[in-house]
């Protein structure tokens, strides 16, 4: 990777503010000054220190879950049966206790309410997690919507238009009609029960809500309840789609 990533990584600065500390002699690989901003470093062999510290890199999680109905996506609620963090790998901190040994504590990036199902992500990439959810950059979000009836073709301009809530007006980016009651639909910022809340407004009720991607990952084959790591491919692709700026 590039050395002024793994400044980012260790938690220096933004990518951006790395290469300043760059340019500036700040940095050093292997006890030589780095200048070269194109330098390609590995963390696992190469000594990089800053301003005289070596790096201390934080090994970040990438884990997708897909999620099942019944299943709180709060840790910290104490009312809640079935958490998301109980079909966690063990190598995970299940829940915002004490972590044990060992264990990586890693936090959903947005949520998904109780009954609705489909794709979560954890990461411990605090920095990655706040790009994903900012309106500026507006990450997809897609789901998969079944109504209680039939979907009258008049209630589409309104949903493009935008349907006003309590936070304010809120739009279905893109709207596909995959059967009289099934909707897949595309939006962009992401606010408490919004799908649910917007068919409300219609006179609808969702029955069924599942979300099958979030920008460029995709739950695929992945059954409901379990999970995976993300690819080196994939990971790439997050942080190309939000740069640090």
């Amino acid at each position: 990777m590039r050395i002024a990533r793994a400044l980012a990584l260790a938690g220096i600065a933004s990518r951006r503010k790395s290469e300043e500390f760059i340019r500036n002699g700040a940095v050093t690989v292997n006890g030589e000054v780095v200048s070269d901003l194109g330098r390609q470093v590995d963390l696992d062999r190469d000594a990089i220190a800053f301003r005289g510290r070596l790096l201390q890199t934080r090994k970040f999680v990438y884990y997708i879950l897909h999620k099942p109905v019944g299943y709180t996506t709060t840790a910290d609620d104490n009312h809640a049966k079935k958490t998301v963090f109980e079909l966690l790998p063990r190598s995970f901190v299940k829940a915002s206790r004490q972590p044990k040994a060992r264990r990586t504590r890693v936090f959903p990036v947005g949520r998904l309410d109780r009954d609705t199902t489909g794709l979560l992500l954890f990461t411990n990439d605090g920095e990655l997690a706040n790009r994903l959810m900012h309106p500026r950059y507006r990450v997809p979000k897609s789901y998969e919507v079944r109504l209680n009836q039939a979907f009258d073709e008049k209630d589409r301009g309104k949903l493009r238009r935008g349907i006003r809530l309590a936070e304010g007006i809120v739009r279905i980016d893109k709207l596909k009609v995959l059967s009289n009651r099934v909707l897949a639909l595309t939006l962009y910022e992401g606010k408490k029960r919004e799908i649910r809340r917007i068919f409300e407004k219609l006179g609808y009720e969702v029955v069924k809500l599942k979300r099958f991607s979030l920008g460029p990952l995709t739950l695929g084959r992945l059954p409901e309840g379990a999970g995976r790591m993300l690819s080196r491919d994939e990971i790439e692709t997050l942080h190309s789609l939000t740069p640090s700026v």
